[in-house]
């Protein structure tokens, strides 16, 4: 039996860590988002959404997309800086809808959730701590 002392199960089965987080997971939720937004809202909510991630001040490294409803074309660079403001756009956007659904609240608790996780996945190595942490 030949034992690989260098072989890593995760690089095998994920071929990039960008490709399935930046440009997958996070681009479905902001698909989704939006289409949640529209659904539930209408239109003027996420116009307002993407006024928001507009009104962010410059800061140097930070690239914000200037129109979100067609992010089909994006860069993961580019994603990873909304993520970095995502939640300040979204905080107190609507209070009422129109059809049952999520609330501003929980929708804000999915992206915060989501991005510790990212966070985490982010690092080089784990500890049994922070794989708790992760499952949790």
């Amino acid at each position: 039996m030949k034992i690989f002392r260098n072989f890593n199960i995760y690089e095998a089965i994920i071929p990039d860590r960008m490709h399935t987080l930046d440009l997958g997971l996070f681009k479905y939720m902001i698909d989704y988002t939006k289409e949640l937004l529209y659904e539930q809202c209408g239109s003027e909510v996420f116009q307002t959404f993407e006024q928001r991630l507009n009104s962010i001040p410059r800061y140097p490294g930070l690239k914000i997309i200037k129109n979100m409803s067609d992010i089909t074309h994006v860069t993961a660079d580019k994603l990873r800086n909304v993520m970095k403001i995502v939640i300040f756009a979204l905080d107190n956007l609507f209070e009422d809808y129109r059809r049952p659904g999520i609330s501003n609240r929980q929708l804000c608790q999915v992206y915060y959730k989501f991005l510790r996780m990212y966070i985490a996945i982010c690092e080089e190595s784990f500890t049994y701590d922070s794989c708790n942490k992760l499952q949790v």
